[in-house]
C-alpha cells in the first residue's frame, strides 16, 4: 500500500502547465528545421512524446495524421538516375 500513497503524493503535488499557441508553433518550427529533436524537447521543457507530436500534428505544414510521408535519400535517387541513363 506503501506505492499507493507514493502514488497518489506524486499525483497531488502534479502542476498542469499550460503553452501558449506561439510557443508550440515556434518548438514545431524547430524540429522542422532539425533544430532540435523531439526527444530534446521533451526532456528540455518535461513535456510527453505523445503532446508533442499532438503539436506537430495540429501545427505542422507537413506532418498531418493520416498522411504517410515518404523520405527519400539524395544518393538514392542520383542511383536511380544513372541506372535509367
Amino acid at each position: 500500500m506503501a506505492n499507493l500513497q507514493d502514488f497518489s503524493k506524486e499525483a497531488s503535488n502534479r502542476v498542469n502547465r499550460y503553452f501558449s499557441k506561439s510557443f508550440k508553433r515556434k518548438k514545431v518550427q524547430e524540429i522542422e528545421k532539425n533544430i532540435s529533436t523531439v526527444a530534446e524537447i521533451c526532456r528540455e521543457y518535461e513535456v510527453s512524446t505523445t503532446a508533442v507530436y499532438k503539436w506537430l500534428y495540429k501545427y505542422s505544414r507537413n506532418r498531418k495524421r493520416g498522411v504517410k510521408q515518404v523520405v527519400e535519400l539524395m544518393s538514392d535517387t542520383h542511383k536511380l538516375k544513372d541506372l535509367k541513363a
